[in-house]
C-alpha cells in the first residue's frame, strides 16, 4: 500500500501541495466603517450617544432615495430618518477615527422589538459594542444622569490595562465601554 501511495504521490505533474492547499488569496484588509441601529425613539438614542458618549451628529435627515427605500425592504407609505453620528477624537495621544453609528427609526408601521433575556443575559443574534473612551468615570456618570442601565460596573482587567463597564442603551442594545 505505501508503494501505491508513493508512486501516486510522484506522478509527473501531480504535487502533494496542489492537492492539499488552494493556492494563497489576494490580501484583503477590513475595518468596521459604520454600524446602523434600529431604535424607537430617536431623541432618546441621539442623547444617549452624543451626551453620554461624546460622539457628534454629522447627518440627521429623512429617507427619501428610492434606492435606500429599497435596501431598507420599507413597505409603500413607510417613512424612515436617519442619524449618522461620528466620533473623531485623540485618545492616547493618538487621532481615533471610530466606526460611524447610525440611527434609523421607522414609522408607519413601528417594526417589532427583538425580545432579550433580562440582566446580562445575550440573546443570539443580539449586538454587543465595545466604544473607547477616555473617561469611564464620567461616562458613568453620564449614564447614571440618563437612567441608562449599568449591566456591569467598571472593573479593571486582569492586567490592570483596561477600565470596562457595560451598559445598554435606550433600545436594549449591549455597550461595552473601554477605557485604556
Amino acid at each position: 500500500m505505501r508503494a501505491l501511495i508513493a508512486a501516486f504521490l510522484l506522478l509527473p505533474g501531480l504535487c502533494l501541495a496542489q492537492v492539499a492547499a488552494p493556492p494563497p488569496p489576494a490580501e484583503i484588509v477590513s475595518t468596521l466603517s459604520r454600524v446602523a441601529i434600529l431604535v424607537s425613539d430617536l431623541e432618546a438614542s441621539k442623547r444617549f450617544y452624543t451626551y453620554a458618549l461624546g460622539y457628534e451628529v454629522s447627518y440627521d435627515g429623512d429617507i427619501t432615495r428610492p434606492a435606500v427605500i429599497t435596501q431598507l425592504g420599507l413597505a409603500p407609505g413607510q417613512k424612515a430618518w436617519f442619524t449618522v453620528l461620528r466620533s473623531s477624537q485623540v485618545i492616547a495621544g493618538q487621532r481615533q477615527d471610530g466606526a460611524m453609528i447610525g440611527l434609523l427609526t421607522i414609522t408607519n408601521p413601528v417594526p417589532p422589538a427583538m425580545q432579550r433575556p433580562t440582566g446580562a443575559a445575550l440573546a443570539r443574534g443580539e449586538q454587543m459594542f465595545a466604544i473607547r473612551t477616555t473617561d469611564i468615570a464620567q461616562v458613568r456618570a453620564r449614564l447614571g444622569e440618563l437612567g441608562a442601565p449599568i449591566v456591569l460596573e467598571p472593573m479593571k482587567s486582569p492586567d490592570g490595562k483596561e477600565t470596562e463597564l457595560v451598559t445598554r442603551d435606550p433600545d436594549g442594545t449591549r455597550l461595552h465601554v473601554v477605557e485604556r
